[in-house]
């Protein structure tokens, strides 16, 4: 088995999400590995032409709040993180930057929330448990 040195952990603000950082976390202080926290913000093609540039810097807003309190997190673990914003689908997203991020690992929540509801994200963890070519861990 090969070194984990670099972890991907999709991040949403949900509960669920952060017991995969914290999972992530564990795993890169005895290891030296560093993280990559990524949020991926959803925009639905059929409603991207609607969504209002107010709409938009929101939810931008608080990915960046929640990428802010992770990276502080791990940088009072003294773990090396690298924060990571992009749009999309989650699930396209996340299984394109696993695959060409050369990472080792993706620890991912097993559920999430999207926008101001909460969602199963088990359909994203799922899908990136089947489409992504490295291993995943699955937290609950």
């Amino acid at each position: 088995m090969r070194k984990i040195q670099k972890i991907l952990v999709p991040l949403d603000g949900s509960k669920n999400s952060i017991r995969g950082f914290e999972k992530a976390l564990s795993i890169a202080q005895p290891t030296g590995a560093m993280i990559t926290g990524l949020y991926v913000v959803h925009i639905p093609i059929r409603s991207a032409l609607r969504i209002t540039p107010q709409q938009r810097k929101k939810e931008i807003s608080f990915a960046e709040s929640i990428i802010g309190d992770v990276t502080e997190r791990a940088r009072n673990e003294n773990v090396a993180f690298k924060p990571r914003i992009e749009t999309g689908n989650p699930s396209d997203k996340i299984t394109q930057i696993a695959k060409s991020g050369g990472f080792d690992i993706v620890v991912i929540g097993s559920r999430g929330m999207s926008g101001k509801k909460e969602i199963l994200l088990g359909s994203v963890s799922n899908h990136v448990l089947h489409k992504a070519d490295i291993p995943v861990l699955v937290v609950k």
